[in-house]
């Protein structure tokens, strides 16, 4: 398999998760497979003043906007090359995930939630349900993007989630 150091994802003392593993910076991530629903090449962004720096804008995906979360610059704080947009499923409309290279669907083995995962807090801990490993390098499995801000949702005409009485 091309890109992965070893070329194998390592099993560590857990389940495996069915997950697409792609490439954010420095880092291997992993989305659970359920979450997502397409990748693509980089489809034409607008961007959005006002918003925080990891929020590159918003695109149209399947006739509807989205906003666009670059995901290196929300997990390193960095930029990096955008290979691909991953579509997943978001609490209130689907969200483009601008990643590096996508490596494919594979059976991500992870650490139970009390293990490494454990040591993360803020965003983070929001973000990444668990660590495993591809080869010698760390790989995060993440959760479903909940880190869209409300005005970037507004913004994509998307409605705020019902709140229960």
């Amino acid at each position: 398999m091309g890109g992965l150091p070893g070329g194998v994802l390592t099993p560590a003392p857990a389940a495996g998760v069915s997950a697409l593993v792609f490439r954010a910076g420095p880092l291997y991530c992993a989305l659970p497979l359920a979450d997502v629903i397409e990748t693509m090449r980089p489809l034409r962004t607008r961007p959005l003043a006002g918003t925080p720096p990891y929020v590159r804008g918003l695109t149209i995906l399947r006739g509807a906007p989205a906003p666009v979360i670059d995901m290196t610059r929300l997990l390193t704080g960095v930029e990096a090359p955008i290979d691909r947009y991953v579509a997943v499923r978001a609490g209130r409309g689907p969200v483009a995930c601008a990643t590096g290279p996508v490596l494919g669907v594979q059976d991500v083995q992870v650490a139970p939630p009390e293990g490494p995962a454990a040591l993360f807090t803020g965003v983070s801990k929001a973000l990444i349900a668990a660590v495993g490993t591809v080869g010698t390098e760390p790989l995060l499995l993440l959760r479903s993007i909940a880190a869209v801000p409300d005005e970037v949702w507004e913004a994509a005409g998307g409605t705020p989630p019902e709140v229960p009485s």
